[in-house]
């Protein structure tokens, strides 16, 4: 018995749908054993009431709130290393920046309309919340940025700047915006 046309179509879109599809599930999987995984059970825990979060980091490392720069952020940084990069990250709230109480989608590209040169952004979540991730890459270095609703008009954004040569987000980073929660 002949298979007709549309039917022999059809079993190619299938196949290729199924072979997407299995991909699709094995990539994040072989992702993930690739990773390693790093334990934050023991870490210090930074909280703000005021700025709306909490998020854990290694012991060695220290936070601070930056003095009188007007705007409202914490820094929180690794030991200095003389042969290894030295990492950090910045929490930002930016108030009343989404005065129309804009999902952070629409708030993001919104925001992204005057740039001729778009960056590389990625839909994501942090600390549960629905988040838009943003890569630049440049010669000074390699800038991560998450921004993520904190309320209906503020904008909760986490900044990380590595190495040029670095275009993998360390591990230690992953690890440590997992464990952010918001407190309001």
């Amino acid at each position: 018995m002949r298979e007709s046309n549309g039917s022999s179509h059809q079993r190619k879109l299938l196949t290729l749908f199924l072979t997407v599809l299995l991909f699709g599930v094995a990539a994040p999987a072989t992702h993930a054993q690739l990773t390693p995984t790093v334990d934050s059970s023991q870490w210090a825990l930074f909280r703000n009431d005021k700025l709306g979060f909490e998020v854990k980091y290694p012991m060695n490392w220290h936070a601070q709130i930056p003095t009188g720069t007007g705007t409202e952020s914490v820094l929180i940084s690794g030991p200095q290393q003389d042969s290894r990069e030295h990492l950090s990250l910045q929490f930002w709230v930016q108030r009343k920046i989404n005065a129309k109480g804009l999902s952070i989608e629409y708030w993001y590209a919104d925001q992204m309309e005057a740039i001729a040169s778009l960056p590389i952004s990625t839909h994501t979540t942090l600390g549960a919340r629905p988040a838009i991730r943003r890569e630049v890459v440049g010669s000074l270095g390699n800038h991560f940025d998450w921004f993520t609703s904190l309320n209906a008009t503020d904008v909760f954004e986490v900044t990380i700047a590595q190495p040029v040569d670095q275009t993998r987000l360390n591990p230690i980073y992953d690890a440590i915006l997992s464990t952010l929660k918001f407190v309001n």
